[in-house]
């Protein structure tokens, strides 16, 4: 029995250093992140913007600039006073079927498969007739550059006939 009073000893020790009460935990941080919440909570899946309707027309978006309603998927590329330059993901062909109809000008010139539509009014802006020059031209096999220009309007009080005809001899006498 000798041997056995060492384990003997040993085991009370294991015994008398064991706790029954539970151990506490640190408080909580306050405003703390919960580890396990965020590994529980699923991934919110974005949301899906379609650009096209059924027809595979482009869909007008929200937004508006120079009076011209925008379609969805165009993306601001550059901004300036009085220009705007945007680029869309869509064939030049859907982006010329958008904007086309909603222009109204007699100033229409082809660019590659593109166009550039000259001194154009916004068709449904007779209430603001801001004049603007809108550029579409391809950049690549799908992605489209469109560019709108806003005209200054012409003047309040345009000058007669005598008068625009003296401001021209005037020039031309100082090209002699």
């Amino acid at each position: 029995m000798p041997e056995l009073r060492p384990l003997l000893l040993a085991s009370s020790l294991l015994l008398v250093s064991c706790r029954s009460e539970p151990v506490e935990s640190p408080p909580p941080v306050p405003n703390a992140p919960d580890p396990l919440a965020a590994e529980e909570a699923p991934p919110k899946p974005e949301e899906i913007v379609y650009i096209y309707d059924a027809n595979g027309a482009l869909i007008p978006s929200d937004d508006f600039v120079v009076g011209i309603r925008l379609p969805r998927g165009l993306e601001l590329f550059r901004e300036q006073e009085g220009l705007h330059v945007y680029r869309i993901q869509a064939p030049i062909g859907k982006v010329l079927s958008y904007f086309g109809p909603m222009l109204i000008t007699g100033k229409v010139e082809r660019q590659g498969k593109g166009a550039v539509y000259r001194n154009a009014s916004v068709r449904g802006g007779e209430m603001n007739p801001t004049k603007v020059d809108v550029s579409i031209l391809e950049i690549g096999n799908v992605l489209t550059r469109v560019s709108i220009t806003e005209l200054p309007p012409p003047p309040a009080y345009p000058p007669s006939q005598s008068e625009t005809l003296q401001r021209a001899r005037r020039d031309f006498q100082r090209l002699d």
